[in-house]
């Protein structure tokens, strides 16, 4: 039997960490089970945890914040062939500050992030399975892709913080600031923007276009933010008005 090269191990190593089973290593290196089993089983032996999910370390507002941002910029794969669980946010290249902001609250929560850039999107991936299933405690769509039916999954017992931080979060990724709006594909979310927006004292006007646009009232908004104390999400412009991430 031929021994491995340096290659191999590599691949195997990469897989192991991955999670992917003997036979999936044995299919992809084209090698038989019985002769990758005693490397496999060596790298699993020190293969570390998978991370604890430690979403309290957030407040409310900021776990609303982290909820909001993903229900209008993230998605989540479970790719079979390597048995790997990840979470990513498609954040636009210019708003580096609610790139570094879902960073900061993911590394808070103890998960491991890694960022790439494509033209003009900024990708921050965290691969774990906790992160992947916590998802569906707040939210919940139809089918695999989640823009057309994504919602909160039970608006009432949300607290208000988590409320407005989810508001603000969906703003920074599916909004904006010079006209303060929110604009979605699912009418679901559009119905909970609008009861959120009646529970915490922000008129707003809804029209439908190619997408749901939901315009709020900046006066309202502000009085909002004086209200649930806009700075503790470390929110700088607190004077919506330019165009822009309220995370300015």
């Amino acid at each position: 039997m031929r021994r491995f090269t340096e290659d191999e191990l590599h691949k195997i190593r990469g897989l192991v960490e991955d999670g992917a089973s003997l036979s999936i290593i044995a299919s992809k290196l084209k090698r038989n089970r019985s002769a990758i089993q005693y490397h496999a089983a060596k790298l699993r032996g020190r293969r570390a945890r998978e991370k604890t999910l430690l979403i309290e370390r957030l407040t409310d507002k900021e776990r609303g914040w982290l909820i909001g941002c993903y229900a209008g910029d993230g998605s989540r794969y479970f790719r079979r062939e390597a048995y790997q669980y990840e979470v990513k946010f498609a954040l636009n290249k210019n708003e580096n500050p609610i790139v570094e902001r879902v960073e900061e609250y993911l590394l808070r929560c103890g998960m491991k992030t890694r960022r790439s850039i494509d033209r003009t999107r900024v990708y921050v991936r965290c691969q774990s399975k906790k992160l992947f299933e916590s998802v569906e405690k707040w939210l919940s769509w139809q089918g695999r892709k989640k823009s057309k039916s994504v919602r909160l999954r039970d608006v009432l017992s949300c607290p208000n913080d988590f409320l407005f931080g989810f508001l603000c979060g969906l703003i920074d990724a599916d909004g904006g600031t010079k006209r303060l709006y929110v604009s979605t594909s699912s009418q679901e979310l559009t119905r909970d923007v609008e009861d959120i927006c009646r529970r915490l004292g922000i008129a707003t006007k809804t029209h439908e276009y190619d997408v749901f646009h939901i315009s709020l009232s900046k006066s309202d908004f502000h009085r909002t933010c004086q209200q649930y104390d806009f700075s503790s999400l470390k929110h700088k412009t607190v004077v919506v008005g330019r165009e822009g991430s309220l995370l300015h």
